[in-house]
């Protein structure tokens, strides 16, 4: 898997000057974008809408994206999906349990959350489809759970998703990578290997975001600011960013800007 590049999360001039210690908030509006008979859809919505300008404060993140095929045509097969997000310093993990990979396995909602509860960091929804027909293809809805996680040595996410009816059960190994000069967070995960050669994704959303105690200490999995300058109360910047990879056809890449605003 290549190396994160931390030039997809488009961090501007503007930005930079106020040392972007950031989660950003906004109106949640979807961007899109098409290219090569592909169609694809992104958002980033993080609450509280306000955040301090001087001290770190517990957030959610909410992400949400679609895959399409342009003009009702095939879906195409994505093979790696990567998210980035602005974080600096925002990730807290401390004392925070972590879910074994082989506990999720061929798991039930209620299987993962029995045996991995203590580690749940998220939660949300996977729709994937099999194409067996371009006008009839076999949709599955998943709920998904997040949880915190290690792979090999590196802070991860499992998001177990989940389907009764058709029965799916599978699990997106998120790999997490801290960007360069701790600017924010990228996660990446195979998601064509994982689903397999027939199934295609449609749609996702996630939520992340916890807070805990641990050894009598409050922690929170997210935090965020907005540390503008003196006078400066709000500040479009950029939130997230969005890589679709796929096979063969090209990358597509999406960044969202928010207003940051400040609570004094």
């Amino acid at each position: 898997m290549n190396r994160p590049r931390p030039s997809r999360l488009a961090l501007t001039t503007a930005v930079a000057s106020v040392a972007v210690a950031y989660l950003a908030v906004g109106p949640a509006q979807a961007e899109r974008s098409g290219r090569n008979g592909v169609v694809v859809s992104f958002n980033a919505r993080v609450s509280p809408k306000v955040l301090p300008r001087n001290r770190l404060a517990p957030v959610t993140l909410s992400l949400t994206g679609s895959v399409l095929g342009a003009e009702g045509g095939t879906r195409p097969r994505l093979d790696r999906l990567e998210l980035a997000f602005g974080a600096r310093g925002g990730l807290d993990v401390a004392g925070l349990p972590t879910c074994p990979r082989s506990s999720l396995r061929n798991a039930t909602r209620r299987q993962a959350l029995a045996r991995c509860r203590s580690a749940l960091v998220g939660r949300g929804s996977i729709v994937a489809e099999v194409p067996l027909a371009p006008d009839r293809p076999l949709r599955a809805r998943a709920r998904a759970l997040a949880f915190n996680a290690r792979k090999g040595g590196r802070r991860a996410i499992w998001v177990h998703a989940y389907s009764a009816s058709p029965p799916v059960s599978f699990v997106l190994p998120f790999t997490v990578h801290v960007l360069r000069r701790g600017s924010g967070l990228q996660l990446e995960a195979p998601v064509g290997s994982t689903l397999g050669r027939w199934p295609r994704l449609r749609s996702f959303q996630i939520t992340l975001g916890r807070r805990y105690r641990s050894h009598g200490q409050r922690h929170s999995y997210l935090s965020g600011s907005c540390p503008l300058p003196p006078r400066l109360h709000s500040l479009s910047v950029p939130v997230a960013h969005a890589t679709y990879n796929f096979s063969p056809a090209p990358a597509i890449g999406m960044t969202i800007f928010r207003a940051c605003r400040v609570r004094d």
